[in-house]
């Protein structure tokens, strides 16, 4: 069994149920996210997210309860958290959000801006623990151009080293490529801090919000959209659509999609080329995948075979810790199924050394 260093690229808080309701209830009323016994007559454990809701005894049921019961306490208290992983032989984490991954989906931009504040002042202290070991990420919205500049600064002083934006834009929202939001590429650029986009921050709904029997037809359309938003984002707003030749060391990292998919994913890009009458870009499309974006696997069983065509230095391995599918306590397990017969040193990229120097973790 191997013994190399391991770092989590993907890894999870998990926001307290009433991290919004002291700050923001007054203000907000029965909008702000909270748990709920019940939503639109289905019984239950709810989380209301502030427009869709999440069946929270759906989202940690699991046979092994004392396990859940670990993670649970883990997602919201950072020392557990440490002995935990640290037996699980994992060095290091970039920590993103739960609750407030959905939080991105509120209609009311006010409201969704006051909600991640109060998540980035949060996730700064819980990573306070220790610095070293916890990458905190901050969950910006950029429909608000000047708010998300004034933000990213204001993280960034707090120590967090990344920051992640919502998948899609809000309905009617300018999209990405408009040069509307270049001050905000241009300050994460300047701040060296990667930009992630994450499921569920987008425009498909999270399968784990629909309920009841008619509702839950969706789910299997859901699940295949949801892993796929963030290809049209990639190829439309930031190869095409210019960002990446405006910003050019701009650094995204595309998270909890996997990487199998990049290979295909390139042979659209080459089609797309050919397309008459495109805005010019200065690279081949295909160079700004091996230059500009890094893709998460937690699992995938294809992407160690092919990992030549991804790009070795830029597959970064996440646990999703603790989330209850994550790799946890049977991480080097994992690794060493999911990544058998790759040589030492391009196992280390996927495990440690991409993260590292993306997020300047030194360990």
């Amino acid at each position: 069994m191997s013994t190399d260093l391991i770092v989590s690229a993907d890894s999870h808080v998990v926001e307290p149920y009433d991290l919004w309701v002291k700050p923001l209830g007054a203000r907000y009323g029965d909008r702000v996210p909270r748990l709920m016994p019940s939503f639109e007559g289905h019984p239950g454990h709810y989380f209301f997210c502030g427009r869709e809701a999440a069946l929270v005894d759906e989202l940690v049921n699991a046979s092994d309860k004392d396990r859940v019961e670990e993670l649970v306490r883990a997602g919201h208290d950072p020392a557990f958290r440490m002995k935990l992983v640290e037996a699980d032989g994992v060095a290091a984490e970039v920590v993103n959000a739960t609750w407030t991954l959905y939080v991105m989906r509120i209609v009311d931009g006010e409201l969704r801006r006051a909600c991640c504040r109060v998540f980035n002042d949060w996730v700064s202290e819980y990573c306070s623990e220790n610095l070293k070991r916890l990458v905190g990420v901050a969950m910006i919205p950029i429909d608000d151009v000047p708010w998300a500049v004034a933000e990213l600064g204001r993280v960034a002083r707090k120590g967090l080293r990344g920051a992640m934006i919502a998948t899609n834009p809000p309905e009617g929202a300018r999209p990405y490529r408009d040069g509307g939001y270049d001050p905000f590429w241009a300050a994460a650029e300047e701040a060296g801090m990667p930009i992630t986009l994450h499921i569920v921050t987008g425009r498909v709904r999270d399968p784990f919000t629909y309920h009841g029997e008619e509702e839950r037809g969706e789910v299997p359309r859901s699940f295949i959209e949801l892993f796929h938003e963030a290809l049209p984002v990639l190829a439309g707003e930031f190869i095409f659509g210019g960002i990446f030749d405006r910003f050019p060391r701009l650094k995204l990292v595309v998270a909890e999609y996997e990487a199998s998919w990049i290979p295909h994913f390139r042979f659209r890009l080459d089609r797309i080329e050919r397309f008459p009458g495109l805005r010019t870009i200065e690279k081949r499309a295909r160079d700004y995948l091996r230059e500009n974006i890094y893709v998460g696997i937690i699992n995938d069983p294809l992407a160690a075979a092919m990992r030549h065509e991804i790009g070795v230095d830029r597959i970064m391995w996440g646990s999703d810790f603790p989330h209850p599918p994550c790799t946890y306590p049977k991480t080097r397990e994992v690794l060493d199924r999911i990544l058998a017969g790759v040589p030492g040193d391009e196992r280390h990229r996927i495990v440690a050394g991409n993260v590292m120097e993306l997020y300047g973790i030194a360990l």
